[in-house]
């Protein structure tokens, strides 16, 4: 395993904060009172580019889209304590997080299915998003907001902008995450351990600091973050990974033009899981990146001409790297190292218009991909695509606010400049434009009463083609693009501050899903047959049609002494298959949790902040990946418990935040995949954190 080789730097760095971990804990024995807070001269900033309903943001969505958004402030993630972004994500409504300790590590499920687009203060991350995320320390995010659905379509592409040989479809909602950014001169210092039973400790450290200048008539922001973490694992484990990460940004404000810009970067290792099998052994892969890097730059301006006209352009740029070792534990040959890399860039131009009670919102954006790499199971192991897209859309009230109407469209086209095979000379869908995804939405928000509000949103999309490159059906035919078609409708009640349900209703019709053909043979075993084309092997696709239907329920509240609570359940109705031949298998509870349960309860006293967080997740049986199909396996059925308890204290010019916190309280040892095994969660996790301002 590799050392994090730490400079004399930062060996300081790791002594000063260590040496402020345990100051506030004599303090926190010794002292009864806070003293007062400190008197900041320095101007702050006020950031409206969060706010939902800016005209500067974004990422604003339709107001009959509000009941399908989710938002996770700074504040949330210190209350929750979370691992990394999946982590935090595990604990939105709807959302079920599966792991598996292979290349693609955590997939994202929105209501039993889907996939989501993510995005980083502007920039569209490519497909390696799941193995970039989890390396992105939370002390360096402000905000993560959910927008489900993928309705509200100017916020970015419908369709994957890299390759794809798997028929993939059309996205089904967006991951938004804006990092960190200083709204008074500042300088934030944090450091943690935590330890999981059987293995070592872990530790992470930061230092954040940022400083703001200027009046109200032009003012800006320089901020810059040195970030490290440690996670290592015992071989019999083997999930440990490590990262150093950096990042600044900056931006100014002049009047009504403002800018920003961000530039990140982390590299480190990162293990993946070796799996239990049926028969109680571990799976000899030793398998991991090391190391594994990721570059990111954006930058946005916008423009307010007037009170009605809002112009925001963007640009951005991505680079993602590993080194692949493919080894065993089984033996002490060392395999060659692969390297793969992939870029990304893209620019887009949104202009918002707000003339009373009509809001206009249009948007041009473009995203190239390039990829190489000596992957045998990917078809094309050399690639170079674009995405060009366009949308509009049309928000207009009416009778006094009483009712509101939107409209929108959006295309999206493909464009395959190069896609080839290193292995041989074949080449396919060069410099061609894959037939366009085109996407229709409506939307109404009725308010029925001050109390009682009624909404409901129509998706209607096309994906245009069946897939980036040749996908062969099996033994013969041919495959169609996908279409989708979701109806979502949502009842909310206002009654008070303290009690605000919402109950939503959602169907889902997916015609022409692809995924990889599988027969039962006369033994009983799943057999996936292949094909081989110029020395690579590949699989047959078949299609189908999905539909999905279900009830989220939603519950949230806040009361004036100080708690909070938020509490949501999901239950899918049905969840079909419907093959080609018009064979109908039900596989709700079978490959999907039936019922997903999610709460939050927070309480705030004095200097104190006490949070629990508790996941509950239905059983199923079945897990499908490329190395096949694993029936009859327990997946799911489990209780996670997680808190906190903060205390917030004043030390000399310092404010400080001591936590405690805990993972899986209840040691649930569960699993959410069967691939080459069952991947368990660690358990129980008990750790210590330290954040000291000055």
């Amino acid at each position: 395993m590799n050392v994090i080789h730490i400079s004399k730097t930062k060996k300081v760095a790791m002594s000063f904060l260590a040496a402020l971990a345990i100051a506030p804990l004599s303090a926190f024995a010794a002292a009864d009172t806070v003293l007062e807070p400190i008197n900041v001269t320095a101007p702050i900033i006020e950031h409206d580019y969060l706010d939902p309903k800016s005209p500067t943001n974004p990422y604003r969505v339709e107001t009959t889209a509000e009941a399908g958004t989710e938002i996770f402030t700074e504040k949330d993630i210190q209350n929750l304590a979370p691992k990394d972004v999946f982590d935090l994500l595990d604990k939105a409504v709807g959302l079920d997080i599966t792991y598996q300790g292979r290349k693609s590590p955590f997939f994202v499920n929105e209501r039993g299915g889907g996939s989501f687009t993510y995005i980083i203060d502007g920039a569209i991350l490519p497909s390696t998003s799941n193995r970039i995320l989890q390396k992105i320390p939370m002390s360096a995010i402000e905000q993560i907001e959910i927008v489900r659905g993928s309705t509200s379509l100017p916020i970015g592409p419908s369709i994957n902008i890299g390759s794809s040989n798997s028929g993939s479809g059309l996205n089904t909602g967006f991951i938004i995450i804006r990092t960190k950014q200083p709204t008074k001169t500042m300088l934030t210092l944090n450091a943690g351990l935590e330890q999981s039973e059987g293995q070592p400790t872990a530790n992470k450290e930061s230092m954040y600091t940022g400083l703001v200048f200027g009046n109200s008539d032009f003012n800006g922001y320089i901020g810059g973050m040195i970030a490290g973490m440690n996670r290592p694992s015992q071989d019999t484990w083997f999930d440990g990974q490590n990262a150093q990460s950096k990042m600044v940004n900056a931006g100014i404000n002049a009047g009504r033009f403002s800018a920003k810009m961000m530039i990140y970067n982390d590299t480190g290792r990162f293990e993946m899981q070796r799996g239990v099998t049926l028969t109680g052994t571990l799976d000899p892969s030793k398998w991991y990146y090391d190391p594994i890097t990721t570059h990111l730059f954006s930058t946005d301006a916008t423009m307010q001409w007037n009170e009605h006209h809002t112009t925001i352009a963007s640009l951005f740029k991505t680079n993602y790297s590993q080194t692949e070792h493919d080894d065993s534990f089984a033996s002490p040959t060392v395999t060659a190292a692969k390297l793969y890399t992939e870029d990304t860039s893209g620019y887009s131009l949104r202009h918002n218009i707000h003339y009373g009670d009509t809001k206009v919102m249009l948007g041009l954006q473009r995203a190239t991909d390039s990829g190489f790499g000596p992957n045998t199971n990917t078809a094309y192991n050399k690639f170079d695509t674009s995405v060009l897209g366009y949308s509009g859309s049309l928000e207009q009230t009416l009778f006094d606010g009483q009712l509101i109407l939107d409209g929108g469209y959006r295309q999206d086209t493909k464009h395959i400049m190069n896609s080839s095979n290193t292995s041989s000379t074949n080449n396919a869908n060069n410099d061609v434009n894959m037939a366009p995804a085109k996407i229709y939405t409506l939307g109404a928000k009725w308010f029925v009463t001050p109390t009682y509000d009624i909404s409901g949103r129509y998706y209607h999309g096309s994906q245009g083609t069946m897939g980036d490159f040749d996908v062969k059906p099996y033994p013969s035919g041919t495959l169609d693009p996908e279409m989708q078609k979701r109806v979502e409708m949502s009842f909310e009640a206002k009654y008070s501050k303290a009690f605000t349900p919402m109950i939503t209703w959602f169907d889902i019709n997916i015609d022409n899903y692809k995924s990889q053909y599988s027969y039962v043979d006369a033994s009983k075993v799943t057999i996936y047959p292949t094909y081989v084309l110029n020395g690579q092997t590949y699989y047959y696709y078949t299609q189908s049609d999905l539909h999905r239907q279900g009830v989220e329920l939603l519950l949230k509240g806040k009361f004036d002494f100080g708690t909070t609570y938020k509490f949501g359940w999901t239950h899918m109705i049905t969840n079909e298959a419907i093959s080609s031949t018009g064979v109908i298998t039900d596989n709700n509870g079978n490959s999907n949790a039936k019922d997903l349960y999610v709460a939050t309860l927070g309480h705030e006293w004095d200097t104190y902040r006490a949070n629990l967080s508790v996941k509950r997740e239905s059983s199923w049986s079945t897990s499908t990946s490329a190395m096949g199909t694993a029936t009859n396996v327990p997946l799911g059925d489990f209780t996670r418990i997680d808190a906190n308890i903060m205390r917030d204290l004043t030390i000399g010019n310092a404010k400080a935040r001591l936590s405690l916190y805990g993972r899986n309280l209840t040691d649930e040892h569960y699993a959410t995949r069967y691939t080459t095994g069952y991947y368990y969660d660690r358990g129980r996790t008990i750790g210590a954190d330290i954040t000291m301002e000055f």
